[in-house]
């Protein structure tokens, strides 16, 4: 029935503006103009109080506890080979009391069973499998009943080709049990970085976005979205909130928004762990689209929250903004293409080719958003720099493709599955090269 109403409400949009195209393209025109650039406006402001936030370090919480909170550590796996290395890794790599660490893998194949049983066999008070069959194969999903065997007052979201560095486990408890807070996530870090400029491109992406802006979020106290793995809650954090949302492909941006409004306090700790990027275009694609269609899931969810004045009690006015920006992502991504295109249309009326449709149509303040373009740019760089990821400046051409051209296309992909098809989970395959590269290194 949702995916009924979307498509008629898109539908109907599309079918509205394509009659005030026909009808009055001047002054559809003009209302686009003005509306991008007030949107650009408004975005490059919030971007820039996020990141002379983020500038700021990440919480230092230290590794010194007096008392061992039991951590369970939730794996989910589907057809990874390299999981015996992770449930190594987390069993032996990571330090932390082995009687305090309880791994439970939670998987839906066949070779992901045989592995996590034979260390179930080997390690009967560490590690536990689920194994599911036929059921609604998404990650949320698997994290709720996986949830169901934990015992640990500490629940981390670990996935199969992350390598968490030694000290993790103990600054997320320290993070959790003496600094206040109810989550905290680790800035994810990417061990492949040198594969290809894709993988560049990724790793300083990432750099910029949980060193600079989620930390940036997280210090000024407002609606801090989670990574996909590299999560560490209180078990009550989890539990009081309903635990992940089975049907959403971008679970952790979205227990985020859950956990912001029943006022629980999300830390980014100076900690991290190290995971491979996609390494051709293809799987990139699939997996930023899956993000995308999450967030904007998560938009329709909490569009009446959003729109509500009852939302700024629940999330405060400072939350309710941030939750709003985050989740349109994708829709600021499209509306990139409708701002180029218009832009190319100017220049053809100035040309004389376009017949003066264009004449006096963008407002001076325009200029407002174009100055701050560079700082989207910047972000990645600056994380990048502050990560000890060197000779970033020879990548600004692809990364002018990766932000103008792909991401907008992930972002098209997932509007367009999110109107016109069902749930389903388009999964990232990993070779293991970058996690072979960082237990070599000895991250």
């Amino acid at each position: 029935m949702r995916s009924h109403k979307r498509k008629i409400i898109f539908l109907s949009i599309v079918l509205l503006i394509g009659l005030l195209a026909w009808l009055t393209p001047r002054p559809l025109i003009i209302t686009l103009a003005y509306t991008i650039t007030i949107i650009y406006t408004a975005w490059g402001i919030y971007n820039v109080i996020i990141f002379v936030s983020g500038l700021n370090p990440p919480l230092k919480p230290g590794t010194a506890l007096e008392n061992y909170p039991k951590i369970s550590v939730i794996i989910p796996a589907r057809n990874e080979p390299i999981l015996g290395r992770t449930i190594e890794v987390c069993l032996h790599h990571v330090e932390y009391p082995l009687d305090k660490k309880e791994i439970i893998v939670v998987t839906d194949d066949p070779v992901g069973e045989r592995i996590a049983f034979w260390y179930q066999q080997r390690y009967p008070r560490q590690v536990k499998l689920l194994a599911r069959r036929k059921l609604f194969p998404t990650k949320p999903s698997a994290l709720n009943d996986a949830l169901q065997l934990a015992t640990g007052d500490i629940i981390a979201i670990i996935d199969v080709e992350d390598i968490p560095d030694r000290d993790v486990f103990l600054k997320a408890a320290s993070a959790l049990t003496k600094h206040g807070y109810h989550a905290a996530q680790v800035i994810l870090r990417i061990s492949n970085q040198d594969d290809s400029w894709l993988t560049r491109i990724f790793a300083m992406e990432y750099a910029g976005w949980f060193r600079i802006m989620l930390n940036g979020r997280a210090r000024l106290g407002t609606y801090t979205p989670l990574g996909g793995t590299g999560n560490y809650f209180l078990r009550d954090a989890v539990t009081s909130v309903g635990g992940w949302d089975a049907t959403n492909l971008a679970e952790d941006a979205e227990i985020g928004v859950r956990l912001a409004i029943s006022g629980r306090r999300v830390a980014v700790i100076d900690a991290r762990h190290w995971e491979e990027a996609p390494t051709t275009f293809k799987a990139w694609l699939r997996q930023r689209t899956r993000w995308f269609r999450g967030w904007l899931q998560s938009l329709w969810k909490y569009m009446e929250v959003i729109v509500n004045p009852l939302g700024v009690k629940l999330l405060g006015l400072t939350g309710l903004i941030n939750v709003a920006f985050m989740l349109v992502n994708p829709i600021i991504l499209i509306l990139n293409w409708v701002a180029y295109g218009l832009t190319i249309l100017w220049v053809l009326d100035f040309l004389g080719v376009a017949g003066g449709v264009m004449t006096n149509v963008f407002p001076i303040w325009s200029l407002i958003p174009l100055t701050l373009n560079p700082l989207y740019y910047y972000i990645a760089v600056k994380g990048a720099e502050m990560e000890g990821i060197k000779g970033n400046l020879r990548y600004l051409p692809h990364m002018l493709v990766y932000l103008n051209l792909m991401l907008p296309l992930a972002a098209v992909r997932a509007f367009y599955q999110e109107i016109f098809k069902p749930v389903f989970w388009e999964k990232t395959e990993h070779p293991g090269l970058g996690v072979r590269w960082a237990v070599a290194e000895g991250r």
